[in-house]
């Protein structure tokens, strides 16, 4: 089963950035329509003459309600769905429960009893942990409805963690559906994901034939649209395969699933490998299980890992589930419990920045002031470790030991344009388009773009302008704040506040509005750390194409480019992108567990 695999790349967010929980707020119900409802409340089904809501419609003269996935009747069945972009209402935070077990809950109590009318399929709750400390829950839920004589089934699956980064208590959300027929066939598809403060990327996906047609409200509208195989596994059915396959010892099925927060469809491969008396919680006698596991193929050259599901032999439940995930630090465990103790307040959070760093072996005084630095690197986990970080013009691999799998890492500074250097290929128009993550056609961006070059003579090169840039954001940007997660340009433009991603976001749109092209990338960078062994902690900065060439900024700095402490992974331009698949290189990193040395520094 693969509810790690939404989560892993959603918490892709907290290796270099991290996000505060929005407001609260959910609407109420529009009456007389089907309404998902968000916050790990399931789906209802208002009657006519409930109360009307209050809220105002999300456009004149509509009464659909932001935050809602709203079936309407019509000849084809077609699904009418909206958007929100604020986090759902929470449960209500419980005390702390007693000590049950590795996450210190109880075992789950029985399924839910159904209301008159409804049609309830499953509603399970998990306490999330890592290595046995708890880091949040999920909810996952499903129901059956009929209208207008046809069956529909919608499942609902809420991630909800808590982490700690440098000391501050940061809190991460994200939420995905599927609308589907009683045949199980994939109708519609939702996400919404947590992304600054009072900010959330919603999308929303109808399959039409071999497609999933995605729409977004506002700067996410003409998201890219996705190829749609047959046979996608939805929310609703996941949990249902443990029983309906009837797997023997050593067999697999393969079917297709939609991870929505890279909106991508991957081959899943699920096997069942034994049977076996395990005990889960505290003070329970160990029962008979089933451990199954679950694999996905890579996406491009991301390994996906593994997960392991143990199932119920007599239910075929799922109860638990462990993954490997480097980003949090180790083992991340999903355990089956009652609603009240899986969203009980997380009381010891676990510190991020200390498990998503590499531990370099010595320090570098002013090394952002040097002029290269050599590091062997070692990529344990990883078939191909010299692609795992970029080269380009300042940064090279050289001596490749593949059995090893080691290699020198020669990385050079970077303070403009390279006279000398040939000139490289010219940036495309997606360098200069205003898109989802880097939008720079509005007044806010365009306001402070023209603030940041004012002065500048008419004569100003592209360099010019993009130091400007850098030197406006560095100096007018509040402190470094981890409350968001990857604020969109604009929302960074009101705030002037985040961290190194709202940082090279806002730089990335101002730099384009000014006619620079620009992206950002993204790696890691030198942090000093106690008792003399510093970090290198993942870190985005931008990159600008100034003199025929792209030449590395960072405006968390300040320093008009960059020093050898910044190692590369990739870069984006972030063009129609709407999803986190950009972010999956790092992905690739953190799997790899690469390890650093220093071995030679040059002033």
């Amino acid at each position: 089963m693969r509810i790690w695999l939404s989560s892993l790349l959603f918490l892709l967010s907290a290796t270099c950035f991290v996000a505060a929980q929005p407001p609260a707020g959910t609407p109420a119900d529009p009456p007389g329509k089907l309404v998902i409802r968000p916050g790990g409340k399931g789906i209802e089904f208002p009657q006519p003459g409930d109360p009307s809501p209050s809220l105002p419609a999300t456009s004149p003269g509509s009464d659909e309600k932001a935050g809602f996935i709203v079936i309407r009747p019509g000849g084809k069945g077609v699904l009418f769905t909206t958007t929100q972009t604020t986090e759902p209402k929470q449960p209500t935070i419980n005390p702390p429960v007693a000590a049950h077990g590795i996450l210190n809950v109880p075992p789950p109590g029985p399924q839910p009893v159904a209301a008159k009318g409804e049609k309830p399929l499953f509603d399970y709750w998990f306490a999330v942990g890592v290595e046995g400390q708890r880091v949040g829950y999920v909810n996952w839920a499903a129901k059956e409805i009929d209208k207008n004589d046809k069956s529909f089934a919608i499942g609902v699956r809420y991630l909800n963690l808590t982490v700690s980064r440098f000391g501050s208590l940061v809190t991460q959300w994200g939420e995905e559906s599927t609308v589907e027929s009683s045949t199980g066939e994939v109708l519609i598809t939702s996400m919404r994901q947590g992304l600054g403060k009072d900010q959330a990327l919603a999308l929303t996906g109808t399959v039409e034939g071999k497609t999933l047609k995605i729409k977004g409200d506002g700067a996410a509208a003409g998201a890219s649209d996705t190829p749609w195989p047959g046979g996608v596994v939805g929310l609703v059915r996941e949990p249902k395969l443990f029983k309906e396959l009837k797997l023997k010892a050593g067999e697999s099925f393969e079917y297709p699933s939609y991870i929505p927060t890279v909106n991508r469809v991957v081959k899943t491969t699920l096997t069942f490998e034994a049977e076996e008396s395990k005990a889960l919680w505290e003070k329970m006698p160990a029962q008979k299980l089933l451990r199954f596991t679950t694999k996905p193929e890579p996406i491009g050259k991301v390994k996906l890992p593994a997960s392991t599901t143990w199932v119920d032999a007599e239910t075929f439940e799922p109860l638990m589930m462990e993954i490997d995930f480097p980003a949090l630090g180790g083992r991340l465990t999903f355990l089956r419990t009652t609603k009240e103790a899986a969203t009980a307040a997380v009381m010891k959070p676990v510190e991020v920045f200390n498990v998503q760093s590499i531990r370099l072996d010595r320090e570098i005084p002013g090394i952002h002031g040097k002029g290269s630095v050599v590091y062997k690197v070692s990529i344990p986990r990883d078939d191909e470790p010299a692609s795992v970080f970029a080269t380009d013009s300042r940064q090279v691999v050289k001596n490749l030991d593949e059995k090893s799998r080691t290699f020198e890492l020669h990385v050079s500074a970077s303070h403009g344009p390279d006279k000398n250097a040939a000139a490289q290929p010219a940036a495309g128009k997606e360098f200069l388009g205003s898109s989802f993550f880097i939008n720079w056609d509005n007044d806010a961006v365009k306001a402070h773009a023209a603030k940041a070059i004012a002065g500048l003579p008419a004569t100003a090169t592209a360099w010019d302008k993009a130091v400007a840039v850098e030197r406006w954001v560095k100096a007018n940007m509040k402190a470094f704040e981890f409350s968001q997660a990857m604020a969109t340009a604009d929302s960074v433009a009101k705030t002037l506040s985040g961290d190194c991603t709202e940082y090279a976001m806002l730089s990335a749109a101002m730099c384009r509005a000014v006619g620079v092209p620009s992206r950002t990338a993204l790696g890691v960078v030198y942090a000093p750390g106690q008792g003399g062994k510093p970090f290198l902690a993942y870190h985005m900065w931008f990159e600008v194409y100034a003199g025929d060439q792209w030449v590395p900024l960072d405006a968390t700095l300040g320093m008009g480019g960059v020093g050898p402490g910044h190692v590369k992974i990739t870069d984006n331009s972030w063009h129609e992108e709407k999803s986190f698949a950009p972010l999956l290189p790092v992905l690739r990193a953190l799997t790899a567990r690469p390890a650093f040395e220093v071995q030679k520094v040059n002033p």
